[in-house]
């Protein structure tokens, strides 16, 4: 008979675990929808611009300035670059097309804009996924027209937007 009895105590014992096991978990789970819920209601005020071949460059940089006010996207083709590098004059991509009808042929893909990514890795997404020449621009408050450069591309682009607007740069000049 006493192998019996521990039988019955065993079984019993894993009752109270499972038991206590399930509220373990409920407990859980509950602490995770809130925190899921908190980091929602974070995430709504800083949602990312989501950037694909069948936005018009147009939109592209309205949608643009509206999320970082004091600062442009400029668009252009690649051979861009290197005109700028011998310091000529380059004409931006017409507003009206989309980045799939000038973006280069073998390229394609989508790009996330969002507050915490550097000015650098936006520009050097362009060229990767589009192939094309962006540049993150700026209007000081005297109406001069600026490109990032230097140390202003390893700063993301809220941090490089409240400085433009500490310096009293012009709010909403995207084209």
């Amino acid at each position: 008979m006493p192998p019996a009895k521990k039988t019955t105590a065993k079984k019993t014992t894993t009752a109270k675990k499972t038991t206590a096991a399930k509220k373990t978990t409920t407990v859980k789970k509950a602490a995770t929808t809130k925190k899921t819920t908190t980091t929602a209601k974070t995430t709504t005020s800083t949602t990312a611009i989501s950037v694909a071949g069948n936005k018009k460059i147009g939109t592209l940089m309205k949608d643009f300035n509206k999320k970082f006010p004091y600062l442009r996207l400029g668009i252009y083709y690649s051979y861009a670059r290197q005109a700028v590098a011998k310091g000529e004059t380059i004409t931006r991509i017409d507003i009206d097309k989309t980045l799939a009808s000038v973006r280069r042929a073998d390229s394609g893909g989508t790009i996330s804009i969002s507050g915490n990514k550097r000015i650098k890795s936006l520009e050097k997404e362009f060229d990767t996924v589009f192939g094309l020449y962006a540049q993150i621009c700026y209007t000081d408050k005297d109406g001069h027209r600026y490109y990032t450069s230097g140390s202003a591309d390893e700063k993301t682009l809220s941090a490089f937007n409240a400085e433009c607007e500490k310096n009293g740069c012009k709010k909403g000049v995207w084209k």
